[in-house]
């Protein structure tokens, strides 16, 4: 799963499953990626890492809406 989200000035956000990290839980490990930096998640369940990767998502796309 990997979701865009475009902002006004061309800055996107990447959320998407990662299994090419060394983690200690690769089923349950994300990363968000910005411009500026890659962030590696492990969340401790399934249905924690759907919410938050929702969580991410649904924030980011309102804070684009907010900008713009």
């Amino acid at each position: 799963m990997i979701e865009n989200i475009h902002s006004k000035d061309e800055k996107s956000l990447r959320v998407c499953l990662s299994s090419s990290c060394a983690s200690p839980n690769p089923s349950l490990t994300f990363c968000v990626k910005t411009h500026d930096r890659l962030y590696y998640m492990v969340a401790p369940s399934p249905e924690a890492m759907r919410i938050w990767m929702d969580v991410i998502v649904t924030g980011a796309e309102g804070y684009t809406q907010f900008m713009s």
